[in-house]
This record gives C-alpha cells, sequence and structure tokens, in this order.
C-alpha cells in the first residue's frame, strides 16, 4: 500500500481549500454579473395596442425605448438588470402625458390618456428571467349623455370641466399620485362628449359647467359645480380595480335645477342608475 506523505497530504487539503475558495469567490461574483430579463409584450399586441413605451430601472434609470409591439411578438423585449433588484414597466396609449424618472404626469389643462399599463418589481437569481406583461387599463372614459342622447342640442351653451386630486401615476407601482386634474370636456368631430379621469386614490372629483369665455374656450365662471365624486360613490366606483370601468353620467337642467346621474358602462346601451 501506498503512503501519502504529510507534506503531500498538506498540499492537498491546501489545494482543497483554494478550489473551495474559489467557487465561493465565483458564487459571490455572480450576485455582480448582469441578469437578462425579457418582458414579453404580446398581451399589449393581443389587446390592439401597436405601440408603446418599455422601462427599467433599478437604483436608476437602466433604459426607456419606444417600441412596436408587433416587432417583439413571441420573442420580447431583453434588458440586462441587476440580479439583486429592479423594475419594469410598459405603456400604451401615451400622448398627452409626460414622463419622468417613474412617474407620469398629465400637464393641467390637458386630457388624461387612454392608458394601458404593466408595471413590476422583482429580485431575479435566474440568468434569464422572463416577465409577462399583462396591460391594465388606467382610465375611467366618461360618456356624457342628453337626454339619452350622446349629443347635445345645436344650442347647448355649457362646456364641462372636470377636477381630481390625482394627475399622475408611478408607472412601476401603477398606484397614483397626487397633483390637481384639471380638463374641458366639448363635443368631438361627430358632436359626442366624452371625457376621462386618470386613476385615483379616492372619490375627490368635481364636475363644473360652464359658459365658456369668448377669448378662452377653456374658461370661464362655473355655473353648476356637481360632487362627482359622491355619485361615483353611489354607484360603488373602486379605483382599486386592476382595470378600471367607464361611466356614463346623465346631465339634466330645469327649471328645478340639475340633475346628475352617474352609470356604469360596459359600451353598450344597459345602465343601472343612480340619481344624486
Amino acid at each position: 500500500m501506498t503512503r501519502i506523505s504529510s507534506f503531500v497530504r498538506r498540499g492537498l487539503a491546501v489545494s482543497a481549500a483554494a478550489v473551495a475558495c474559489m467557487a465561493c469567490t465565483v458564487k459571490e461574483d455572480r450576485m455582480e454579473c448582469p441578469v437578462y430579463v425579457t418582458v414579453l409584450t404580446d398581451r399589449f399586441a393581443q389587446q390592439g395596442l401597436q405601440d408603446g413605451t418599455v422601462s427599467f430601472s433599478s437604483d436608476r434609470l437602466l433604459i426607456r425605448d419606444e417600441i412596436n409591439f408587433l416587432s417583439y411578438l413571441r420573442g420580447g423585449y431583453e434588458q440586462a438588470c441587476p440580479r439583486d433588484y429592479a423594475r419594469a414597466a410598459v405603456l400604451a396609449g401615451v400622448e398627452n402625458s409626460r414622463l419622468s424618472e417613474e412617474n407620469l404626469f398629465i400637464p393641467t389643462g390637458r386630457q388624461a390618456d387612454l392608458l394601458w399599463a404593466f408595471g413590476a418589481s422583482f429580485s431575479a437569481e435566474n440568468d434569464a428571467f422572463v416577465l409577462d406583461a399583462v396591460p391594465h387599463k388606467q382610465y375611467c372614459l366618461i360618456k356624457f349623455l342628453f337626454d339619452g342622447s350622446p349629443t347635445a342640442p345645436s344650442d347647448y351653451p355649457w362646456r364641462f370641466r372636470l377636477l381630481a386630486d390625482c394627475s399622475g401615476m408611478n408607472i412601476y407601482t401603477l398606484e397614483p399620485v397626487e397633483g390637481a386634474y384639471r380638463s374641458v370636456v366639448g363635443p368631438n368631430a361627430v358632436g359626442e362628449w366624452y371625457g376621462v379621469l386618470p386613476r385615483q386614490k379616492e372619490n375627490n372629483m368635481r364636475l363644473e359647467l360652464f359658459l365658456p369665455d369668448a377669448d378662452d374656450a377653456s374658461e370661464g365662471r362655473a355655473d353648476y359645480v356637481l360632487d362627482l365624486g359622491k355619485a361615483f360613490e353611489k354607484q360603488g366606483y373602486d379605483w382599486r380595480q386592476e382595470d378600471l370601468k367607464d361611466i356614463a353620467v346623465k346631465v339634466g337642467i330645469s327649471e328645478a335645477g340639475i340633475r346628475l346621474t352617474v352609470q356604469e358602462w360596459e359600451g353598450d346601451d344597459h345602465y343601472h342608475e343612480i340619481e344624486i
């Protein structure tokens, strides 16, 4: 039987320790290596959305890119991210809003966008990490009705102002951000009246009816101020839903004053009316 000298045994022990140390070092170094994150945007394309914004950040903005969803079908958008913590967002429908590093803001006087969004925070330990970006509806479309019609009489003098307490959204958490929201609603090209509210924290909204100034159609003294939030609350409107519902508002003016009716609108003519 061959004997191993103590010198050799000591050498083997040192070598084993060195290998173990190297393995540990490699493992620790991998925590500093990026992970390649793929965001699948197919569901945005399936929703009929064509163009959008992809954003990645960690403790800083990593990348923000304008993309066409059809160009990334089945392949997804890939980005190197820190292994310990990162965030991703996909947005579609951004027109009037402005993007900061992590928030989307609607400038005063502009109407909220018909915004669809996905946001996520993650810690990716796998070398290839995949996020399935599911778009969620971040706006409430308000359809104004006049005696059941979406068009007002030709001599209808008033315009509407929508006022609310939140005018922004964190693009990674999809939480509303406080700020004065103010937009004007009048007839569109075919005479129909639609307003848009961005996601809110609470039902703190007002609706003003005003006669436009000759010099500025968005200005004018309010003749009526209605508690739109109270009407939403009576309807049981939930701003915490992943996909916000649309609402129809019936406005009637008579000698007795003004009446506001808010009702859930699912794109058809079947409503459950609640009057205030």
